[in-house]
């Protein structure tokens, strides 16, 4: 596995990669060996999280989830973070949070090593020589912005089927003469 690990992080380590940019965020004193095992783990971690979001991204399109085939969706349960009744349009809200989660997943990959380096001058360097700190760190790095970017998926896609049957509705009140509020 080591091995593995190891090839997915030197494939990975390309110039402005996230996985580059987690390497230049350590310190510049931090051992030769100390900087190959965190290649390795940000490598398969970030592997790992882009391939969960494929397959999340295979299952939203291909298989089309959520289905309205199988019964009423009900955002409540589905995203129970989110409050349908406060406040303004909830496909708008949705939209708008869609976007905001899907940048977010996108850039946080690039953005947190950044921040780390900059927490590091402030703070003090974060060492990442002990095992369950670089476990910690890097699923922080690698699993965050796959949930946000999972997250935005799906509240787009939640906003799609609303915007569709808003359009269904309207389509049918035009149709039997009724005048649309």
């Amino acid at each position: 596995m080591t091995s593995i690990a190891r090839l997915i992080g030197n494939i990975l380590d390309f110039p402005f990669s996230p996985v580059r940019l987690v390497i230049l965020a350590m310190p510049s004193e931090m051992p030769e060996e100390t900087l190959r095992i965190i290649r390795a783990a940000a490598g398969l971690s970030y592997l790992i999280a882009l391939v969960t979001s494929a397959v999340f991204v295979l299952m939203v399109r291909i298989f089309g989830w959520p289905s309205s085939r199988n019964g009423a969706f009900n955002v409540w349960i589905n995203l129970p973070l989110f409050d349908p009744t406060a406040g303004g349009d909830a496909l708008t809200r949705l939209q708008r949070d869609s976007r905001i989660n899907i940048i977010l997943g996108v850039l946080l990959p690039f953005l947190l090593p950044a921040l780390a380096k900059l927490a590091g001058q402030v703070l003090g360097p974060i060492s990442l020589s002990e095992p369950q700190t670089l476990i910690w760190t890097l699923t922080l790095w690698a699993f965050l912005p796959a949930s946000l970017l999972m997250r935005g998926i799906a509240m787009g896609k939640v906003a799609n089927m609303i915007e569709e049957k808003r359009r269904r509705s309207y389509a049918r009140e035009a149709e039997s003469d009724y005048q649309v509020a």
